[in-house]
C-alpha cells in the first residue's frame, strides 16, 4: 500500500527517510548532541521567523489614537492555479501494474482510476467508480461490472470492457514479484500463472491456456465479468487498488506493449494513459509535474472538476528547508516529520491534552489538520538470511536466524522514549501486523517490552553459538530511507542500546535514498531496516499476507522467513467468510508471528496534514497513498 502510501523515509511519501551518517556520531556524548540539536533547531526556527519580517518602514507621524487594533492582513495567495507539494523521496515507478510504494501511488491515484474506489473520507465504504454498478454471484465466485459510458482516456480513446480486460491481464502477465500483482491472485488461474512467471519458466502458451479458462469475460462493450478461484470477501477493495487501474490499450501498445514477466520501460516513467483528473507532464530528477485533464468526466457524481491547473511534487530532503518554503509561500503542502512539528504547533497542548493548536506566530499562514487515525504500521525488519548484493549469495554471518538474537533486539528498543521524544505521541505501539481499529485486531495480545538486562543475557548466550563476543566482535548495519528523521532517530536509539551492551555486536546506521533502499531490500541485503506499511485495501489480509506468508509475502521472502504452518493459516483466513472463525484464525496468526520475533513492531502513526491556510478542499482517507489533488483549490 506509502499507502509508502501510505515518509519517515516517513514516505510514508507516506515514505519516510533518515540519517546523514552515523560514523560522525562516534565519540560524541549524547548530552553534547542533544545540546547541539536544540541549538540548531532554535537557530533555524529563529532564522525562519526572521525571514518573514518585513523591512522596517520609514518613520511617519503617529496616527491619532484609536481603540481598534486592525487584524493582520491575510497573506496574498501565491500561484492560485498551482499546488506545490514538498516531500521526501521519489516514486519507484509510475506504472500502476508494478508500482508498490506510496510516492508513486500518490501520482498514480491522480492519473489512473479503478472500477471501484473509496467514498470520500470513508475507507470502509467501497463504491463503484469507473463501474456504474456491480453484482456478485451467490457463491461469491464471480463479479459482474457494468461500466460507465462516455469516459475517455487521456489519449482520446474510449474506456470500455476491452480496456478493463487488457489492464488486468497486463498486470498479471507482467507479474512483478516486487509489485502488487499478487493481489489479483484470487482471479481464476492467475496465481498459478504468476507462480510460473516468478519461477522463470512461463511461456505465452501458458498465458493462452490461462485465458482459455475465462478468468475475465467481456460480455459486451460495457460489461465485464471477473471469475475467481474461491470466494474472496475483500475483492471489491482489491479492485480499488492501483494494480487494478484501467489503462489505455492503444497507448500501451504504441509504447512497447506487454512483455511476459517484464516491465514496460516507457510506462514506468510516464503516466498519461489513464482516465483520471491529472496527467503527468514531466518527471525530472526530484520534480514531477502534473497538469489537469481538461476532459475529465467528473467522477461518480459528476462534481469533481479540477480547479488546480498544475501540480508540482518536489523532493526536498531537508525538513527545515521544507518548513521555510511553506512559511514563505513557496510550497503549499509539505511533509513535516514529527521531529519538527513542534515548530508549528503547541507541543505541550498535544502531549498533555491531545489537541493540535497552531502557534500564533504562524497561524495566519499555516494549517495543521488532524489528528487522523491511520492504518499504517512502522516496524523494524530483521533479516534471517542476509545476502550480499554483489555476489547474490548469502553472507557468512547470519545472526537473526537465531531467535534469541531477534528477541534481544526487540528487548533492546526503548519504545516509550521513542514514542514520546521522537514521534511526540503521534502514534500508538502496535501488538502485531494488524492495526488497531481493523477487523481482526486483538487488544489482549501484549506489546513487546524494553528490557536491556534480558537483551544482554540473550545476546551473550547466542554469541557463543554464532561466533561473536566482546573479544571477537561482528558488525551489523541498520538502514533507513534518508530524510526520514524519525526513522533515523529510531535507528540511532537501537544502535546505541545494542552497542552499550558490549556483547560483541557493533551496530552502525546508514541512510539510503528511497530507490537504493528498495533495491537493497529486494536484493535481500538489508540486515536490519526501518520501514512502514500503508494499506493497499482495508482488510487484515493486506497485512498478514505481506508480513507473514513465506511464499507470497512482500517481506518474508526478503528476510528469509517461511513457516509452512503459518502459511496454511494465512491461506485459510483468506477463504473463511464466517467473521468469528476468521477472527480466531487471525489471532493465531498474530500470536505465532509475535512469538517468533520476526519483526519489531514500532508504531501505528497518527496522521496530520501541514499546508498553507489558503489550500481548500483537502480531506483525509487512510486508504489513500497521498494527496488527492482533484478536490483542491487555493483562496
Amino acid at each position: 500500500m506509502i499507502k509508502l502510501r501510505k515518509v519517515y523515509f516517513y514516505p510514508d511519501s507516506k515514505g519516510n527517510v533518515l540519517l546523514l551518517g552515523g560514523v560522525c556520531m562516534e565519540g560524541v556524548s549524547k548530552a553534547v548532541w542533544a545540546v547541539v540539536a536544540i541549538v540548531i533547531v532554535l537557530v533555524v526556527a529563529a532564522a525562519a521567523i526572521a525571514m518573514q519580517k518585513p523591512a522596517a518602514p520609514t518613520p511617519t507621524p503617529a496616527p491619532a489614537p484609536t481603540n481598534v487594533t486592525p487584524a493582520p492582513a491575510k497573506p496574498a495567495v501565491q500561484n492560485p492555479d498551482t499546488i506545490i507539494e514538498e516531500t521526501i523521496g521519489e516514486p519507484d515507478y509510475l506504472d500502476p501494474a508494478v508500482d508498490y510504494e506510496t510516492a508513486g501511488g500518490e501520482v498514480i491515484t491522480n492519473v489512473y482510476e479503478t472500477l471501484t474506489w473509496y467514498n470520500g473520507t470513508r475507507a470502509d465504504q467501497i463504491i463503484p467508480w469507473l463501474a456504474e454498478r456491480y453484482e456478485v454471484s451467490p457463491d461469491g465466485m464471480s463479479y459482474t461490472f457494468y461500466l460507465r459510458k462516455g469516459i475517455k482516456f487521456h489519449d482520446g480513446t474510449p474506456f470500455n470492457a476491452t480496456a478493463v480486460n487488457y489492464s488486468l491481464v497486463r498486470a498479471i502477465v507482467i507479474a512483478d514479484p516486487d509489485g502488487p500483482a499478487w493481489m489479483l491472485g484470487p482471479i481464476r488461474g492467475a496465481e498459478e500463472l504468476m507462480e510460473k512467471i516468478w519461477a522463470g519458466n512461463a511461456t505465452w502458451n501458458d498465458v493462452k491456456a490461462w485465458l482459455a479458462k475465462k478468468p475475465i469475460e467481456i460480455l459486451d462493450t460495457y460489461t465485464v465479468r471477473i471469475n475467481l478461484d474461491y470466494p474472496y470477501a475483500p475483492f471489491p477493495a482489491v479492485m480499488a487498488f492501483p494494480v487494478a487501474a484501467v489503462v489505455s490499450p492503444s497507448y500501451v501498445e504504441a509504447h512497447g506493449g506487454i512483455e511476459l514477466g517484464k516491465h514496460n520501460d516507457w510506462m514506468d516513467r510516464h503516466a498519461e494513459a489513464g482516465t483520471g483528473p491529472f496527467i503527468v507532464k514531466s518527471w525530472e530528477p526530484g520534480v514531477i509535474t502534473m497538469v489537469a485533464n481538461p476532459n475529465y468526466w467528473g467522477g461518480p457524481n459528476g462534481d469533481i472538476k479540477p480547479k488546480i491547473k498544475t501540480v508540482i511534487i518536489k523532493k526536498v530532503d531537508d525538513a527545515n528547508t521544507r518548513l521555510m518554503d511553506l512559511l514563505k509561500g513557496d510550497a503549499d503542502i509539505v511533509f513535516v516529520p514529527v521531529t519538527h512539528i513542534d515548530q508549528l504547533i503547541d507541543i505541550n497542548k498535544w502531549l498533555d491534552e491531545g489537541k493540535i493548536v497552531v502557534k500564533p506566530d504562524v497561524a495566519d499562514k499555516v494549517a495543521v489538520l488532524g489528528p487522523f487515525e491511520t492504518f499504517d504500521i512502522n516496524f523494524i525488519g530483521l533479516n534471517q538470511k542476509i545476502y550480499d548484493e554483489t555476489t547474490k549469495k548469502p553472507v557468512d554471518f547470519q545472526p537473526f536466524k537465531d531467535i534469541r538474537v531477534r528477541q534481544a533486539f526487540a528487548y533492546a528498543f526503548d519504545y516509550k522514549t521513542y514514542m514520546r521524544e521522537v514521534v511526540k505521541n503521534f502514534a500508538i505501539q502496535p501488538n502485531g501486523p494488524i492495526p488497531k481499529g481493523m477487523f481482526g485486531y486483538d487488544p489482549s495480545i501484549p506489546v513487546y517490552e524494553y528490557n536491556l538486562t534480558k537483551a544482554k543475557e540473550l545476546l551473550l548466550a547466542a554469541g557463543k553459538d554464532l561466533g561473536f563476543s566482546p573479544d571477537n566482535p561482528k558488525t551489523l548495519t541498520i538502514y533507513y530511507n534518508s530524510g526520514n528523521l524519525a526513522r533515523e532517530k529510531g535507528a540511532l536509539l537501537l544502535a546505541s542500546a545494542i552497542n552499550s551492551l558490549h556483547v560483541g555486536l557493533i551496530i552502525q546506521v546508514v541512510p539510503l535514498d528511497w530507490p537504493a533502499f528498495l533495491a537493497k531490500m529486494r536484493a535481500k541485503a538489508l540486515p536490519i531496516f526501518f520501514l512502514g506499511w500503508a494499506p493497499d485495501y482495508i482488510d487484515p489480509d493486506d497485512y498478514v499476507v505481506p508480513f507473514c506468508h513465506g511464499e507470497k509475502g512482500t517481506f518474508p521472502i526478503r528476510i528469509g522467513f517461511n513457516d509452512p504452518e503459518l502459511n496454511k493459516l494465512l491461506d485459510e483466513q483468506a477463504r473463511t467468510l464466517d467473521p468469528q472463525k476468521r477472527k480466531e484464525i487471525l489471532r493465531q496468526i498474530t500470536l505465532k508471528v509475535d512469538e517468533q520475533y520476526v519483526y519489531i513492531w514500532l508504531t501505528q502513526p497518527t496522521a496530520y496534514q501541514v499546508q498553507r491556510t489558503w489550500v481548500k478542499g483537502w480531506f483525509y482517507n487512510p486508504a489513500f497513498p497521498g494527496n488527492y489533488f482533484a478536490t483542491l483549490s487555493k483562496g
